[in-house]
């Protein structure tokens, strides 16, 4: 009688690994639809892999050994407090981040040992110095201050930041008022002893280094990402390359290569080599940071160094499945983590898909171009659900930045590091190359992200069609293997199959029937966003911005928070806009058009409208030119201009003449849409309402846009009587320093029956409209 097969056999990991996942996602996700998976995986590993019966006990055993993961990761997250405490013994058991007047840093509060994510606002440049000196990883400090629940996503498909703590398994926020650094103590640890030397050294390269250069040669050693200029930043994800500027397998190879050559050269033995590369690679993943592609790449080379001592040696495929089957059991949320899921993605579609693709190119270049390709459309489907573009040149990019990075750069920073450590300073000529080096690396992608069609705008994917692309992707793979094993060339038209998604998900604006107007909440500002029904149009009035306040130079931070960066310009890709038609800037203020530069250069804008004034602000006037600059054409607004669409019209009521305060030269903009009277006021007071209101007899509205964020000074009860609004939506910052909105304008909105709206309760504000009947919702309950 045969002996039963019992355990995985080589390269059968690859299935445990699936039916891993499945069972967390059973916990997590759709518990009928990854159940039913699961039933469909063990039905096909039954009938097309003919998997022993003893094999698929072990596949049933693993599925349930994860879904016990998954339960036990939801059930032990608790919080222990009510948010009524101040008082709080914080560990810095993390590195600490400090960028201006601002200390961030995710902590433990003891005794519970919760994780807290800690915010700190540094009262002085001697205090921030003393910061930088004293908090290390093992510090603990006496500190008061509120807890605060994370906000959840504000606007549609914003970044939901309420469930990225709960991924790590924090509930509250910690707005410190008071850090007693007097009080803290130290606790030693070998992790804390790692933690604190990548801080040090990270400050060591940032002080001793140019800007650039310190900048590269952080993120290519300690992998921290900080101190990277954000354009610069961007441009390397626009031109599809910001995988560079991680630490990724390639360097981990790369390292632990050159390591294994060295002790083999120096006459260390095969054994103890072995030995040396498993004791560096745990500590180097931490001294680098442990992000999951470095985690991911440590523990594949362990595996793979380890099953040398198995009878039997693991493929490359099940490093990669083990691994990820580690990752997920001891940290179950890391599912969630964008990193983690590119790393994986890649890697598994190359370990599979590679070895045979590659068979039917012969020249290096032919071959790196293959894999690329390969890489960039296994990530798509995380790409797109994350950043909602692709970039249209990763293939030329990754061709040329790959070698210039893994042969060049990272070598030539690692040199340094190195003499920096031993003589203390790098010689004069030396690090003039290398600074000159880096300045034009980034000074290329720059450029090269400046080129039309760098990225191009997809949108959020429908599911339908997201799930789509998750498939078909994998089904090309296949089928390109087929033909390189049948020794024959692909059709073109298969490479077009995996984009089909996307051609659809392009298109549906233009087939939806579907319009929108959405009162973006940008905080103290206005940002709305008109859309009409097949994409006839898309406009904007206002843009946000936040008002400037004089700061010194230490509190200056890298990348100072911006609403057109941060919302509208995400909020804009993931509705697929790649073309504004009109952006409309009511008037000068900052509050209204900050956020103008950053959408002028992420997204095109057909036509500027402005207010047709005397004066402009310093801030209006250099939006106009650097729309000029773009090609963008420039309207002067005034009463009696506007436009129409097939279905919706737009009237310009105001500025009538180009006197008054800037508020009162507001552009007020009425539109018919959605089978409702619409008025949009900007920032117009009471005085600009008296005005309007004597220059046009009727403006019997359904939804107003309360001007100047609900101020005492709008909204008064003579204009209130002359358009009858049935909506308000008051557009203002939670907890806003102005006390907006002025209690006198809610009181008269409320005796007038008018339901009121307001992004600092609800979010935003989006009424969806087909033909003429539409309805409101909330981003927020």
């Amino acid at each position: 009688m045969k002996p039963i097969a019992f355990g995985p056999t080589q390269g059968q990991l690859f299935y445990f690994a699936a039916v891993s996942l499945l069972g967390l996602m059973t916990m997590k996700g759709n518990q009928f639809v990854y159940g039913s998976l699961f039933l469909l995986v063990i039905i096909l590993l039954t009938k097309l892999k003919n998997f022993p019966p003893a094999n698929l006990l072990l596949v049933a055993s693993c599925y349930l050994l994860f879904i016990t993961a998954g339960y036990i990761d939801s059930v032990h997250f608790e919080t222990e407090y009510t948010g009524m405490e101040k008082s709080f013994l914080i560990l810095f058991d993390e590195e600490i981040h400090v960028e201006g007047d601002l200390l961030f840093v995710y902590a433990k509060a003891m005794p519970s040992n919760e994780k807290l994510a800690v915010r700190y606002r540094i009262k002085s440049v001697s205090e921030q110095q003393s910061i930088q000196q004293l908090l290390i990883p093992g510090m603990s400090c006496q500190a008061s201050g509120s807890l605060n629940s994370p906000s959840p996503a504000r606007n549609p498909n914003a970044f939901d930041y309420q469930k990225y703590l709960q991924h790590k398994k924090i509930s509250w926020t910690l707005d410190v008022d008071t850090l007693s650094l007097e009080t803290c103590s130290k606790q030693t640890s070998t992790l804390t002893a790692l933690k604190t030397f990548r801080q040090r050294e990270i400050a060591r390269i940032k002080d001793m280094l140019p800007k650039e250069t310190s900048a590269l040669a952080a993120a290519l050693i300690f992998g921290e990402r900080n101190l990277f200029d954000p354009e610069t930043e961007r441009s390397f994800q626009k031109i599809g390359i910001v995988h560079l500027l991680a630490i990724s397998g390639l360097h981990v190879g790369l390292l632990t290569g050159m390591m294994y050559f060295i002790f083999i050269r120096v006459g260390v033995t095969k054994e103890k080599t072995d030995i040396l590369l498993m004791a560096f690679l745990p500590v180097y993943a931490i001294i680098t940071g442990l992000a999951p592609p470095v985690v991911r790449a440590a523990a594949m080379l362990m595996i793979l160094i380890g099953s040398r001592r198995l009878p039997l040696r693991m493929t490359l495929l099940d490093a990669v499945c083990a691994a990820f089957m580690i990752m997920i059991l001891f940290q179950p949320s890391i599912i969630y983590d964008t990193g983690f899921q590119l790393s994986f993605a890649v890697s598994f579609s190359l370990v599979i898909s590679a070895p045979v693709i590659l068979k039917a190119f012969h020249s290096f270049l032919q071959q790196t171009a293959a894999a690329s390709f390969i890489a960039q459309l296994s990530s798509l489907p995380v790409i797109l659900s994350t950043f909602y573009e692709v970039s249209a040149i990763s293939v030329f990019a990754n061709l040329l930045f790959v070698p210039l990075f893994s042969f060049v750069l990272l070598p030539l920073l690692l040199i340094s590091y190195i003499i920096l450590s031993f003589a203390g300073a790098l010689p004069e000529f030396y690090l003039y190359l290398l600074e000159n080096l880096i300045h034009g690396v980034n000074l290329l992608a720059m450029q090269l992200s400046e080129l039309p069609m760098s990225a191009l705008i997809i949108g959020k994917l429908e599911p339908i069609f997201l799930i789509a692309l998750i498939v078909l992707i994998p089904v090309f793979f296949f089928k390109w293997e087929e033909f390189v094993l049948k020794k024959s060339k692909p059709p073109l038209w298969l490479f077009a199959v995996p984009l089909m998604p996307l051609v659809m998900q392009i298109v549906l604006p233009y087939l939806n029937p579907y319009g929108q107007v959405v009162f973006l909440d940008v905080g103290q500002g206005d940002s709305i966003f008109i859309q009409m029904p097949y994409n006839q149009g898309n406009y904007l009035i206002d843009t946000g911005g936040v008002t400037p306040f004089v700061k010194e130079n230490w509190q200056q931070r890298g990348d100072p928070y911006d609403p057109g960066k941060k919302i509208l310009v995400p909020f804009l890709k993931s509705e697929g806009i790649r073309t504004v038609d009109k952006l409309i800037l009511t008037h000068g203020d900052a509050d209204h058009i900050g956020g103008a530069n950053a959408l002028l250069e992420e997204i095109g804008v057909k036509q500027l409208i402005v207010p047709r004034v005397a004066e402009r602000s310093a801030l209006e006037q250099e939006i106009i030119n650097k729309a000029r600059k773009k090609g963008t054409e420039i309207y002067l607004a005034g009463m009696g201009t506007g436009w129409k669409t097939f279905q919706g019209d737009f009237f310009i009521l105001n500025p009538s003449e180009s006197i008054g305060e800037r508020n009162d030269q507001s552009i007020v903009l009425r539109a018919a849409i959605g089978g409702k009277e619409w008025l949009f006021t900007g920032d117009l007071g009471i005085e600009g309402e008296k005005l309007l209101g004597q220059k046009i007899s009727e403006i019997d509205i359904d939804v107003l846009k309360v001007g100047h964020h609900g101020s005492k000074y709008s909204s008064s009860e003579l204009f209130l009587e002359e358009t009858t609004p049935d909506f308000a939506v008051i557009s203002v910052g939670e907890k806003n320093r102005y006390g907006h909105p002025g209690k006198e304008v809610i009181t008269r909105l409320e005796e007038h029956g008018t339901r009121i709206f307001r992004t600092d309760e609800n979010g935003a504000i989006i009424y969806k409209f087909k033909g003429d009947t539409g309805t409101f919702t909330t981003q927020l309950p």
